[in-house]
């Protein structure tokens, strides 16, 4: 009996897994700890499936489901990797952030993510720099992020000029991408003087 309630389980969790991929986009991540059941069941389906090709495995507790092709499935890309990452809250940083933004052509030779909070391991050729836990409390995007992380490091990141940042954030803000009363009553929370004086500049001329 004991043996076959383990089955049953074990049955229920492989189902229950594949449910949760199936009604996950492609280009999406999926983390074991998100999937509801034995720790060990939930892990062994999710093995199971990238085992058959219908997910790849990129670090403990986490998958991706890319697009598949004839050449098989794809890794994520390093920013979408990147985000994933650095959670909620998370989002470019440094020359990335401005490159986010259009705001400059350069190629950065590492690739800078702001994280609040704890650091996890970055994918190679990836660098975290900490930010507060009040970025994750409220719930920035990786857009909101970027333009508070060019708003820390100006001008040193971009090669545009202020009236071009301006442009930006008013362009991002029509298309709902950064919520300027979001970020006024989140930006107290913020240590740094400098970025926290350039928003309030950013917000007047909005």
């Amino acid at each position: 009996m004991r043996g076959f309630r383990y089955t049953y389980l074990a049955m229920s969790t492989a189902a229950l897994v594949r449910e949760r991929v199936d009604s996950t986009p492609s280009r999406g991540f999926l983390a074991v700890r998100d999937v509801p059941g034995s720790r060990r069941a939930v892990e062994t389906a999710f093995s199971r499936m990238a085992a058959e090709g219908l997910l790849v495995h990129v670090r403990r507790g986490l998958y991706w489901k890319g697009p598949r092709t004839r050449f098989g499935m794809p890794l994520p890309r390093t920013a979408e990797l990147s985000l994933v990452l650095a959670g909620p809250g998370g989002g470019p940083a440094g020359v990335t952030a401005a490159r986010a933004l259009g705001l400059t052509t350069q190629v950065p030779a590492i690739d800078f993510y702001a994280v609040p909070g704890r650091i996890p391991t970055p994918p190679p050729g990836v660098k975290f720099v900490s930010r507060s836990i009040e970025r994750r409390i409220h719930e920035l995007t990786a857009m909101e992020v970027a333009l508070l992380e060019v708003l820390r490091d100006w001008p040193g990141t971009v090669e545009g000029t202020w009236a071009d940042l301006v442009s930006v954030a008013r362009r991002l803000a029509d298309a709902g991408e950064v919520r300027i009363v979001d970020l006024d009553g989140h930006i107290e929370s913020e240590v740094h003087r400098g970025l926290r004086l350039r928003w309030s500049t950013l917000a007047e001329d909005l």
